[in-house]
């Protein structure tokens, strides 16, 4: 199977982007607040949760894709 027709490689460089941006802020609010990983964690849940309440959580699975579009609640 030729690999390279399955993903779109701009697709997949958003996907990396966006999650490696989400990433960084989590370093970020670790190295510098006082802040557990526990907190951290929570606080991106539940702004998920906000963005999502008010419809802006899907323009960023639509720009990002790669699943980003299974949220957590669907794993419970």
């Amino acid at each position: 199977m030729n690999w390279g027709n399955v993903f779109e490689w701009t697709s997949l460089l958003k996907c990396f982007l966006v999650g490696g941006a989400i990433c960084v802020i989590g370093q970020i609010l670790i190295d510098k607040t006082k802040l557990t990983p526990a907190r951290i964690l929570v606080f991106f849940v539940t702004l998920g949760t906000v963005l999502g309440g008010l419809g802006i959580y899907q323009y960023l699975v639509d720009f990002a894709g790669c699943r980003g579009h299974c949220s957590s609640y669907r794993f419970w």
